[in-house]
């Protein structure tokens, strides 16, 4: 186990939380090379671009907490950095503010002062089609076209966010799983950045067992259950055979 507790898996579809880290920054720093051949532009405002996960609060959001998503999300990216390239949270994170996406001109930095109110009393279901429709379907510049982040009720009450790949669903389907805000950023690298599938590995378990991804709970899928307690390995028999879930 390496020394903030994460692990690299035997189990090549569970997370690798180097190789993520490792892909992201690369990803970057081929964008810095390529940027103007990346992609055409689109009908947004973002000048770049970059991959930024979209953020929906579809409930009121204390500051507080909106501003804690974001350490969280900057201390992963701090994290799975290299010494002397670090991406800023703007760069990976947008809260969405207006339903006219050309009025948004760039990614979201702390501290936010004020929570966004035009998705209040939307359905995951809602924001979902929005979503379609003006940033997935479309390949809107600047954004993930394949996940976003919803804040709900729930979030002010423990730091968790429900974390959406609609493309992948079943015509009238949702996939999506929720999870801790200091996890949330690895699980949008993956499908938005490297490509995966929320339905594949631990992503899959988690969705499909509708258990909250919490990151002491990713560590316990990846060791097969094992934890390290006054420098014992014991064994959390809930979570030995996570691989069958």
């Amino acid at each position: 186990m390496t020394g903030d507790g994460w692990e690299r898996s035997e189990n090549k579809d569970e997370y690798d939380h180097e190789t993520v880290g490792r892909l992201c920054v690369e990803f970057d720093k081929d964008y810095l090379t390529h940027a103007s051949e990346a992609y055409p532009t689109s009908h947004t405002a973002m000048n770049d671009n970059r991959f930024r996960c979209a953020v929906f609060c579809i409930a009121p959001i204390p500051t507080a907490t909106l501003n804690l998503f974001l350490a969280c999300v900057q201390e992963y990216l701090e994290e799975i950095a290299e010494p002397d390239f670090v991406v800023p949270v703007s760069s990976r994170i947008v809260l969405i503010d207006s339903k006219d996406i050309s009025t948004i001109t760039k990614g979201s930095s702390p501290p936010i002062t004020s929570c966004p109110t035009d998705f209040f009393g939307y359905t995951l279901r809602e924001v979902c089609d929005w979503f379609n429709a003006n940033i997935g379907d479309p390949c809107a510049q600047g954004y993930m076209s394949n996940c976003f982040f919803v804040l709900d009720d729930q979030s002010a009450e423990d730091d968790t966010c429900v974390f959406a790949c609609p493309q992948e669903a079943p015509p009238g389907g949702i996939h999506s799983l929720r999870c801790g805000f200091e996890v949330a950023m690895v699980n949008a690298i993956t499908c938005g950045i490297q490509g995966r599938s929320i339905e594949e590995g631990v992503m899959g378990r988690f969705m499909r067992s509708g258990v909250t991804m919490t990151k002491e709970n990713l560590e316990l899928a990846n060791n097969r259950g094992r934890y390290i307690e006054d420098g014992e390995v014991k064994v959390n028999e809930a979570w030995k055979n996570f691989s069958n879930w």
